[in-house]
Order: structure tokens, then C-alpha cells, then sequence
């Protein structure tokens, strides 16, 4: 089974948010400068993440690593 996600664009603040099903309290984890992942502290699993000056980032990178290395 596919779980929806959401995701949240502010242009004025440019940030993005993306959450994995339903948003839920979660760690945030940064991952590199201005991008960070968002962990469930019980399931260790990654429910979303968050990365801070979207257009700038993507301007600049090609990839992004939005899960955390284990």
C-alpha cells in the first residue's frame, strides 16, 4: 500500500515542506546545510523532510539526499 504525501511550498519564505502521509511531530535531522530530514523518534522512520532556500538550493545542486545514511 502507497501512503500520500503532502507537499507545502512557501514563496515568500521559500521553503518546502514534504510529509510523508498525515504530518506528525517529528526529529528534525539536518542532513547538509539547510536541508533536513524529518524522523518519527518511536519508528525511526523518516516521515519527511524540509529544505530551507528551495530555489537557491536547486540552484546550485543536482542531487539531494533526503534520506538519512544509515
Amino acid at each position: 500500500m502507497t501512503k500520500a504525501f503532502n507537499i507545502k511550498y512557501d514563496p515568500e519564505t521559500d521553503i518546502l515542506n514534504v510529509s510523508f502521509g498525515n504530518a506528525q511531530k517529528a526529529l528534525s535531522i539536518e542532513q547538509e546545510p539547510e536541508v533536513y530530514v524529518r524522523i518519527d523518534p518511536k519508528t525511526k522512520k523518516t516521515v519527511g523532510f524540509t529544505v530551507l532556500g528551495f530555489k537557491e538550493y536547486f540552484a546550485v545542486k543536482k542531487n539531494l539526499r533526503i534520506f538519512p545514511q544509515l
